[in-house]
């Protein structure tokens, strides 16, 4: 067997108790061969071993061993010294200390590796722990959730899920593959890149006015509107619950897309609340989930051929009950734009009623039990009434906006506010439940009712207040803000809150 010299150099001097443990040994061998009876005495010679010349000569000899010529080593002639090297190598303990020194080695290469991998994984946490990150990672499961809305979107048209061949889409993926997470500098550089933002068109139906707005989207939910345009729609064109004339419909939304240059943006087409009745079911009282059900069909104010329902289930499906919320809609109002939008061809990103989605976002920022939205048309109040991921059932009120109109703004909005107030009570007590402290309010119809001057009685909310969305509106900047109404900034706040939730 060979012996590295430098090996022996490193461990067999720095390791002088292993070899007086081995000298131990031999003692103690050859005091058992010569049959000593007295173990005391055995045990007493081991000990003292330390102490006699010929153990501190051989200690000596390994201090002076010198092996740092390896070639003088190899010449040696020394049968004392090649006789005592051998010695040492074929002992037990040797063998042990070879074992124990090859599993040091390892365990510090192993140890090496584990600090390489701790690092790798500090590193994963602190780029998981980045808000940014944290930001694009929402994005794509919020994605990823509206893909998984079960319903056929060959044959419901109204309130449809983002497709990936819509433009939008294919822009924030091209986006996110490109996303370099370990390089601060260039995702600065993309975060204030305006070749990274969306153009967007939003069409909003309400008390027989469109409004349509062009806005950039960025890959930070960061919205600015830069076009606004309300045109007053005739009653030919779109009655009260039917869409009358599709083509000339769309030969008016052509033009106002043509105005504010949306020839190539995809479109979110907003309808007003009022086309939609809202009610909520648990699971386990349904047979099945569609239109078929006997349940399903009781609550749908149309007649069973003449309903669209879209069904959403709010808690995870494995549980039986978790609940469902279907909202229903007149078929044949529906086709009326879905006929437009095909006429129109361009990438559409949904069809979606105004409130629900705006009452979702209030609830995730709100800890009350239940959750009140009034959204105010001219006409029509509609009333959502629910929590969050639980019951959400609308109330129709027979009232609005312009029933409440005066020369005193001050006594119409008390006025309007205490009647709806009335009828909350009322729908709150029917159901034992408790009145929130906000009520939270939405809707066309709320600027005809406040101003600065006269605002929000106690116990209301506007929207505008909770933040939902991050954008900016500035009117005096823009080329092109045509309105019919004398405001609309409450329609401004739903509308980029309502993007918000869509994409």
């Amino acid at each position: 067997m060979k012996i590295d010299p430098l090996f022996l150099e490193k461990y067999i001097i720095a390791t002088r108790v292993k070899v007086f443990d081995y000298l131990a040994s031999i003692s103690e061998k050859r005091i058992q061969r010569n049959k000593s009876k007295d173990s005391k005495n055995s045990l007493f010679l081991i000990k003292n071993i330390s102490k006699t010349e010929k153990y501190q000569k051989i200690i000596e000899r390994i201090k002076n061993f010198n092996i740092n010529d390896e070639s003088k080593y190899k010449s040696s002639k020394s049968k004392n010294s090649g006789s005592f090297i051998n010695e040492i190598i074929s002992s037990s303990n040797y063998q042990k200390l070879i074992f124990q020194i090859n599993k040091f080695k390892k365990k510090k290469v192993e140890q090496k590796k584990s600090k390489k991998n701790n690092k790798r994984v500090s590193l994963k946490k602190k780029v998981a722990g980045n808000g940014n990150f944290k930001n694009i990672i929402y994005q794509i499961n919020q994605f990823r959730v509206k893909l998984n809305i079960p319903f056929n979107l060959q044959k419901n048209y109204f309130i449809k899920s983002l497709i990936p061949n819509y433009k939008i889409n294919i822009q924030l993926f091209e986006g996110f593959k490109k996303y370099r997470l370990f390089n601060k500098d260039s995702l600065l550089k993309r975060k204030n890149n305006k070749k990274f933002d969306q153009k967007i068109g939003i069409i909003f139906y309400s008390d027989h006015n469109i409004i349509f707005i062009s806005l950039n989207i960025n890959l930070n939910n960061r919205i600015n509107i830069n076009g606004v345009t309300e045109i007053p729609i005739p009653g030919n064109v779109i009655g009260d619950t039917l869409v009358e004339d599709s083509n000339e419909l769309a030969n008016i939304v052509l033009d106002s897309i043509n105005l504010l240059d949306l020839n190539t943006a995809p479109l979110l087409v907003v309808l007003s609340s009022s086309f939609f009745n809202i009610h909520t079911f648990k699971a386990s009282d349904l047979k099945q989930i569609s239109l078929s059900d006997r349940k399903v069909q009781s609550k749908s104010p149309y007649l069973a051929d003449n309903t669209l329902v879209d069904f959403l289930r709010m808690s995870d499906p494995q549980i039986s009950n978790g609940f469902v919320r279907t909202t229903y809609s007149q078929k044949d109002f529906i086709k009326g734009w879905t006929d437009t939008l095909e006429m129109i061809d361009l990438p559409v990103i949904g069809l979606v009623p105004a409130a629900p989605l705006i009452f979702d976002a209030i609830t995730k920022t709100t800890l009350e039990e239940k959750t009140i939205l009034i959204d105010i048309e001219l006409k029509v109040t509609t009333l959502l009434i629910g929590g969050e991921l639980s019951e959400l059932n609308s109330h129709k009120l027979p009232f609005g906006s312009s029933l409440y109109i005066s020369t005193n703004l001050k006594d119409s909005g008390k006025n309007y506010f205490d009647r709806v107030l009335n009828s909350i009570k009322i729908i709150m007590n029917n159901n034992n439940d408790k009145l929130p402290s906000n009520i939270f309010v939405m809707g066309s119809g709320l600027d005809n009712l406040i101003n600065s001057e006269s605002p929000l009685p106690k116990g209301f909310k506007s929207i505008a207040e909770l933040k939902l969305s991050d954008f900016s509106y500035s009117p005096k900047t823009m080329q092109i803000h045509e309105l019919l109404s004398n405001s609309i900034g409450s329609r401004i706040f739903s509308l980029a809150s309502i993007l918000t939730s869509c994409v």
